[in-house]
C-alpha cells in the first residue's frame, strides 16, 4: 500500500488513518480545507479506505451518518479548524443521541497558534462537550516510534469507544504545523525501518461491541394482560433481529404494538400477536376500561406515539425496558427497569404458552380499525398526505429501504402504514428529532445499498439543500417523496394553530419554492403527482440508479381536518364493539 512518507506530517497521518482501517473504519467522508491537509492526503492514499468528498460540513455529517447506519461501523468524519468544527454538531448531537457511530476528525492548530488571533482558530478543545463518548486532543506529530505506539493506541481506543459499550461518536482533535502538503522535508527520516510500516499494525482488530445480554428470569415476563412496545429501531442484522424478536413475541403471546419506524411491520407474517391501528384504540374508551395491562416490555425505544406515550404515564404500570444502549428511555416516568439486550446477538427463550382473552380483544380492536382504515383510505381521492404512508405499505419495492424525515411523516406512518411482507429496511432520526440532515442521512444510507425511498416534507428537504451537492457522486438508488404541504404542517395539528397573525409567519414559514427548478438546479429527476394511481405506478417499479424528486402536493389545512375527522370516526366506531 503506497503512501506518502515526504515529511512528518505526511508519516503520522498515514499511521493515524490506517490505525482507522485496521479497526474497522471502511468509509471517511471529508470536509475541503487547509489545516486537515496531511489527514486528506492520508485518506485519500488509503486503497482500504473509500474517501468521499463534500463541501458543506453540515450536510457531510449527517451523509456520514447514513452510511454509519446502513453498515453498522464507524465512519470517519473530517475536516479543518475554526468554524467548520461548529457546523458538524447538529449531526454529532443526532448521533450521540442514536447512538451512530461516527470517528470526528477535527484539524487544529499546533498549541502555540491558540488564542493569539490566528487565522480560522477556536477553541476545539471538548467542543462537542459530553455529546460524545470521550475527546481526544492529540499530540503535535514527532517522529519517534514511542510517540507512533501512542497514536496508534489513542486511535485505537477511540474506534472501541465508538461501538461500545454505548456505540456514538468519539472526538479526535488533530494539530498540525507546517507543511500541511505533502511536500519533501530536508533531511526527515522516518521513525520506522524499510518494510516495518505494515508490521506496525498487526495484533489490531476490528472494533466491535462487547454488551452481553443481561440474564431476565422468566418471571419477568410472567402473566397474561402484558403488552409489548416496539419502537424506532434500524438493526444492522436485521435478519438475526427479527428472527430474535418474533420467536419472543409469538411465545409471551401478548399484544405487540410496533411503531412503523422498525422492520416488524413489513415482515407481519412473522408476528402473529402485531397490533398497528393502536392510534386509533388509544382514542378510544377501551383502553381505559378493557385494556389496561399489568406490565408493560419496551423493545429498544418507546414508539412515537403521544397517545401511548400519554396513555402510559396514566396507567402507571411496571415496565421493563429491553434496550442494547444504558441510558433512559423512558419520558413516562413509569415503574421501569432496564436490562441491556440485543436482539441482534440473543434472543430471550420462553416457553411456550396459550392465547388470552387480553390478546384477543387488541387483535379483534386492531382488525376493525384496520378494515374501516383500508375502506376510508380506497375511497380518499384527494392528495391528502396520510394516504402517501398507506400506498408505501402497499407498493414499495420488496427489500428496499425506506428513509423518515421528522414533524409529521413518522407520525403518518405510524397511524396508515399497513402490515405486510415487503421486508423493509427502515431508518429515521429519531435521535433529536430534529429535521437537520434529512436529505444528507438518505443519501448516506442508499450509497451503495438497495434502492432506497425518502419520505420528507419540504421544509426538512430544503433545510438540507446542500446535501444535493453529493449528487455528482453519489452511486445508488434514491426517491425523495416530497410530500410539499408548503409549510410546516405539523403545527396545523398544535394549540399554536388558533393564533392566526404569528401562526403562518413563524410557525409554518412557507418557502413557496418551486421544487421542478430545485431539482433541476442540482441535476435531479423530476416529477409531479397528480392522482394516486400515478404514485402507486412509479413506486411498483425497480427503481433506477440516481437521484429523483417525486412530489406530491398537499393542502396541510385540509389534511389536518381528514386527520381528526377519521381519528374520530374510527375511534367513535370501535367504542361501540
Amino acid at each position: 500500500m503506497p503512501y506518502r512518507f515526504e515529511n512528518l506530517n505526511c508519516l503520522w497521518s498515514a499511521v493515524l488513518v490506517e490505525t482507522l482501517r485496521r479497526k474497522g473504519v471502511q468509509r471517511a467522508v471529508i470536509c475541503p480545507g487547509s489545516r486537515n491537509a496531511p489527514l486528506i492526503f492520508a485518506f485519500a492514499e488509503n486503497e482500504g479506505i473509500e474517501a468521499l468528498s463534500m463541501l458543506d460540513e453540515r450536510s457531510a455529517a449527517f451523509l456520514a451518518i447514513g452510511l454509519a447506519k446502513s453498515s453498522g461501523r464507524p465512519v470517519a468524519l473530517v475536516c479543518t479548524s475554526g468554524s467548520a468544527v461548529a457546523n458538524f454538531f447538529p449531526a454529532v448531537v443526532e448521533a450521540s443521541e442514536a447512538g451512530i457511530p461516527l470517528v470526528v476528525l477535527t484539524a487544529d492548530r499546533p498549541p502555540e497558534l491558540r488564542d493569539c488571533a490566528a487565522g480560522q482558530t477556536i477553541d476545539q478543545q471538548t467542543f462537542y462537550g459530553g455529546y460524545v463518548r470521550q475527546f481526544f486532543d492529540l499530540a503535535t506529530p514527532e517522529n519517534t516510534l514511542p510517540m507512533f505506539r501512542y497514536l496508534r493506541q489513542t486511535l485505537s481506543y477511540a474506534c472501541e469507544r465508538a461501538v461500545s459499550p454505548l456505540s456514538g461518536p468519539v472526538h479526535i482533535n488533530a494539530p498540525f504545523r507546517d507543511p500541511l502538503a505533502p511536500v519533501s522535508e530536508e533531511g526527515f527520516r522516518p521513525a520506522f525501518l524499510e518494510g516495518d510500516f505494515e508490521s506496525f499494525f498487526d495484533g489490531l482488530e476490528i472494533a466491535v461491541s462487547h454488551r452481553v445480554n443481561d440474564a431476565l428470569p422468566p418471571s419477568s415476563f410472567d402473566g397474561e394482560r402484558g403488552v409489548v412496545l416496539i419502537g424506532p429501531n434500524s438493526p444492522v442484522d436485521k435478519k438475526s433481529w427479527l428472527e430474535n424478536v418474533s420467536k419472543f413475541t409469538n411465545a409471551l403471546k401478548w399484544p405487540v404494538l410496533a411503531d412503523a419506524a422498525n422492520p416488524v411491520r413489513s415482515n407481519a407474517k412473522l408476528f402473529g400477536c402485531l397490533v398497528t391501528q393502536y392510534e386509533f384504540i388509544l382514542r378510544s374508551s377501551k383502553p381505559e376500561n378493557d385494556l389496561i395491562p399489568d406490565r408493560v416490555v419496551v423493545i429498544g425505544a418507546m414508539p412515537t406515539c403521544k397517545s401511548l406515550r400519554e396513555w402510559l404515564a396514566r396507567i402507571e404500570v411496571p415496565v421493563t425496558i429491553l434496550s442494547p444502549q444504558s441510558k433512559n428511555l423512558d419520558p413516562t416516568h413509569s415503574r421501569t427497569i432496564y436490562r441491556l439486550c440485543d436482539f441482534q446477538k440473543e434472543g430471550i427463550p420462553l416457553g411456550k404458552r396459550n392465547g388470552s382473552d387480553y390478546l384477543r380483544q387488541w387483535k379483534i380492536l386492531d382488525s376493525k380499525a384496520s378494515a374501516m382504515l383500508d375502506r376510508i383510505m380506497r375511497a380518499e381521492n384527494s392528495l391528502f398526505e396520510g394516504k402517501v404512508s398507506w400506498l408505501l405499505s402497499k407498493h414499495l419495492p420488496s427489500d428496499s429501504s425506506l428513509c423518515i424525515s421528522n414533524s409529521m411523516p413518522p407520525r403518518d406512518l405510524e397511524f396508515y402504514f399497513s402490515p405486510s411482507s415487503q421486508n423493509l429496511s427502515v431508518h429515521s432520526s429519531r435521535g433529536a428529532n430534529g429535521i437537520d440532515g434529512i436529505f444528507s442521512t438518505a443519501l448516506g444510507v442508499a450509497y451503495k445499498n438497495q434502492p432506497c425511498f425518502l419520505l420528507t416534507g419540504d421544509l426538512a428537504l430544503l433545510h438540507d439543500s446542500n446535501g444535493a451537492l453529493f449528487a455528482k457522486d453519489f452511486h445508488g438508488s434514491l426517491t425523495i417523496l416530497l410530500l410539499n404541504n408548503e409549510g410546516g404542517g405539523i403545527f396545523e395539528m398544535l394549540p399554536v394553530s388558533k393564533f392566526p397573525n404569528a401562526f403562518e409567519k413563524f410557525f409554518v414559514t412557507d418557502q413557496s419554492i418551486d421544487f421542478a427548478k430545485w431539482s433541476d438546479l442540482y441535476g435531479l429527476e423530476y416529477k409531479r403527482i397528480q392522482k394516486w394511481e400515478e404514485l402507486s405506478e412509479l413506486l411498483g417499479q425497480t427503481s433506477s440508479p440516481g437521484i429523483r424528486v417525486v412530489e406530491i402536493p398537499c393542502d396541510r389545512k385540509e389534511s389536518t381536518r381528514i386527520r381528526k375527522q377519521w381519528f374520530e370516526r374510527i375511534s367513535g366506531e370501535l367504542n361501540g364493539l
